[in-house]
């Protein structure tokens, strides 16, 4: 006859709780852990040890005796997120989003996301990627820089599937993606202003030193390139090259023109 089972550790009573749900499911199917092992393909040890309420096991352990032993406890899955938040200790410290409607700028979107990643129970990484609907719809490298708050998701889409991941419902998932959509585009709108601050600047020493062609050890830059080309992105990489070649005297001047300057036809003789 083998040793008793130690008591589950309430130390962390939703950890407590879940492993005590755990450990309900295996006397229910009349299993014993080497009965579970066989049938899981997990070991022994590593049965016991999610039973035993010291840590959260691993989502597949969960989900590997609960297919064994019947999913009798409905709740098993809710009992293994609020293990997860109560361990790692972090959603009480982030403060609860405002209506979405209500979220005015990046950093305050960003602090929603993780804020729900957490009330998720701060899901593995990999697990995040399944639930968003694999690698297409959001990367790991992509997750990392959500839940790093280093980084948006960089498509309403990928958004959706971050949400949706995290347990969100849909009609509030749509809330928070109309929100983004409108900081997004707030963001556009602000970068494309900046980039008309500069112009007067560069339109001086056009006009007046007839640049045509510097370089600053990031290439030949033309300032004709500056309002027209490619894309957007290449326009922005010219003009902060072509700036740090400004006099330093000129962005300092708040010189305005009500248009640039235009070619006048040739006079009739």
């Amino acid at each position: 006859m083998g040793r008793p089972e130690l008591p589950v550790d309430h130390t962390i009573p939703a950890r407590g709780e879940l492993a005590a749900a755990l450990r309900g499911l295996r006397a229910a199917a009349g299993l014993t852990y080497d009965e579970l092992a066989v049938r899981t393909g997990l070991s022994a040890a590593t049965l016991k040890r999610a039973a035993s309420g010291r840590y959260v096991p691993a989502w597949e352990t969960v989900t590997a005796i609960t297919e064994v032993c019947g999913d009798l406890h409905r709740d098993v899955g809710q009992l293994w997120q609020r293990a997860r938040v109560a361990q790692r200790g972090r959603l009480k410290d982030l403060p609860r989003p405002a209506s979405p409607e209500l979220i005015t700028n990046a950093g305050a979107l960003s602090e929603a996301l993780v804020y729900f990643y957490e009330w998720a129970g701060g899901l593995p990484l990999r697990r995040l990627q399944e639930l968003a609907g694999e690698a297409y719809f959001l990367p790991v490298s992509t997750a990392a820089r959500i839940v790093g708050r280093q980084a948006l998701p960089v498509s309403r889409q990928q958004c959706i599937a971050f949400l949706t991941a995290c347990g969100i419902g849909p009609r509030l998932v749509r809330r928070w993606a109309d929100a983004y959509d409108r900081i997004i585009a707030a963001r556009h709108t602000n970068t494309r202003a900046s980039f008309s601050e500069v112009d007067p600047a560069l339109v001086l020493l056009r006009d007046v030193q007839r640049l045509t062609e510097r370089s600053g050890g990031h290439g030949s830059v033309r300032v004709a390139d500056l309002f027209q080309g490619p894309g957007e992105a290449t326009r922005l990489r010219g003009q902060q090259t072509l700036t740090g070649l400004l006099p330093q005297e000129l962005p300092q001047r708040r010189i305005r023109f009500a248009e640039r300057p235009r070619r006048l036809p040739p006079q009739p003789a």
